[in-house]
C-alpha cells in the first residue's frame, strides 16, 4: 500500500511527528482513542490481545494503557515506516508494532481477540472489501472499525497542494492536474452508507452481528491548529473538516461462531 500516489503519509513527516506527540503525551489524547476506549470496555477482558491495524505512531496504545487496561497485550500494523519508528521510540517495552499492509496483514489467522481499526478505512482505495476481509480474519472474537458514513455512497478525492505538508514529491504532482490529465497526488476520504457496509460484511462473513454505535463521545476540539486548513474541527456540534460534515461511527463486530 505505501508509495501509491494516494498515499500522502510516507510523505508527510509533520503528521508523523503529531502522532508521536499524542502517544508520548506532549499532546492531548485524540478524542477518538478515548471512544474507542468505552466500546472496548464493553467486551474487552484482561489477557485480550488487541491489534490495532493502521496504528501510526502507536498513539492509541496511549488510550488503551491509561483507560483500558495498563498491561493490554498490543501489536500495532501500519504502512508507514517512519510512523512505525517513531511507536517504537514512543514504546520501547511491552509492544510488538510490524510494517504491514491492511490489505495483507502480516497476521496469523484469528490470532489476535480484538482487532481495531481507526481513521483508516476512508482513506482507502475502493472498494473495502479486502480490508475488511484481512480484518475480520485476523480477529478471533471482534473486529472495530471507525469510519465516516454518509446517507449516500461517495467516492472522494482530495487533492493535496504544497501548503498540506507534503514532503519529497515531484512538482508536478501538487498541481490539482498534471501533464498527463491525471489528479496530482491526492487522498481518498470516502463515505459509505450503512446498508452498504452491512451487505459487505454479511457476504464476508454471514455468522457476524453487526452493531453500528454513533461516535458522540468526543468534546470541542480543533485540528486545524495542527495539520491543514481542513483539519477535523466541531462546530455547532458537529465534527467537520474543510467542507465535509463528517458522520463518525463504529462498525464492531462479534463472530458467533
Amino acid at each position: 500500500m505505501a508509495n501509491e500516489i494516494w498515499d500522502i503519509w510516507t510523505r508527510s513527516k509533520d503528521y508523523g511527528e503529531l502522532l508521536y506527540k499524542r502517544a508520548t503525551g506532549e499532546s492531548e489524547e485524540m478524542e477518538s482513542s478515548k471512544a474507542l476506549c468505552s466500546i472496548l470496555s464493553q467486551f474487552y477482558q484482561k489477557g485480550m490481545k488487541i491489534a490495532d491495524i493502521g496504528c501510526g505512531a502507536g498513539h492509541y496504545l496511549r488510550s488503551l494503557r491509561n483507560r483500558l487496561d495498563r498491561d493490554v497485550i498490543y501489536t500495532g500494523v501500519d504502512a508507514t515506516e517512519q510512523y512505525l519508528d517513531l511507536a517504537r521510540k514512543a514504546f520501547p517495552v511491552n509492544a510488538e508494532f510490524k510494517l504491514g499492509d491492511i490489505f495483507d496483514l502480516p497476521l496469523e489467522d484469528k490470532s489476535h481477540d480484538i482487532v481495531i481499526n481507526n481513521n483508516v478505512m476512508l482513506h482507502l482505495p475502493p472498494p473495502p472489501t479486502k480490508a475488511f476481509s484481512e480484518l475480520i480474519r485476523v480477529a478471533r472474537k471482534h473486529v472495530v472499525v471507525r469510519t465516516v458514513f454518509g446517507n449516500r455512497n461517495y467516492i472522494i478525492k482530495e487533492v493535496r497542494e504544497k501548503e498540506d505538508g507534503i514532503e519529497e514529491v515531484e512538482s508536478s504532482e501538487l498541481e490539482l492536474i498534471t501533464r498527463e490529465d491525471e489528479l496530482g497526488l491526492f487522498n481518498y476520504f470516502n463515505m459509505y452508507k450503512e446498508s452498504y457496509f452491512r451487505q459487505l460484511i454479511s457476504k464476508l462473513d454471514p455468522n457476524i452481528r453487526i452493531d453500528i454505535v454513533k461516535d458522540d463521545y468526543f468534546a470541542s476540539f480543533d485540528n486545524k491548529k495542527h495539520t491543514t486548513k481542513t483539519g477535523t474541527q466541531v462546530m455547532g456540534g458537529a465534527q467537520v473538516s474543510g467542507n465535509l460534515l463528517l458522520d463518525w461511527r463504529f462498525i464492531v463486530l462479534t463472530k458467533l461462531d
